[in-house]
């Protein structure tokens, strides 16, 4: 089911983050889709439920926009795949979506 009103932007792409649990730790992902309201993360490392993130989402020479978010559900693939659901805890702004969006067409997953 769409746990998710706002509409979605598939990106494929690898993302750093922190978590608020280990805040000196970079961690590296993949972030799935993006909607003002949510992201989704493929993640070889679990993260609990109610965990913090600060995601950085870049591309080859800058950083596109940074957001928090708050795990709000996880589905496990196998040990060392998750897919994590977040909700954003500020809702990214149209120029951030706009960026994202242009990001997505100009990259191809491998």
């Amino acid at each position: 089911t769409d746990r998710r009103q706002a509409k979605r932007v598939s990106l494929a792409r690898e993302v750093r983050f922190l978590s608020t649990a280990s805040p000196t730790t970079v961690l590296r992902g993949h972030l799935q889709d993006v909607s003002t309201s949510g992201v989704r993360l493929i993640l070889e490392q679990l993260v609990p439920q109610g965990e913090k993130l600060l995601i950085e989402v870049r591309d080859a020479e800058r950083t596109l926009c940074n957001v928090t978010v708050e795990v709000v559900w996880i589905e496990s693939d196998s040990p060392k795949r998750h897919c994590i659901g977040c909700e954003s805890l500020t809702e990214l702004s149209a120029r951030q979506m706009s960026q994202l969006k242009s990001a997505a067409v100009g990259h191809q997953s491998p």
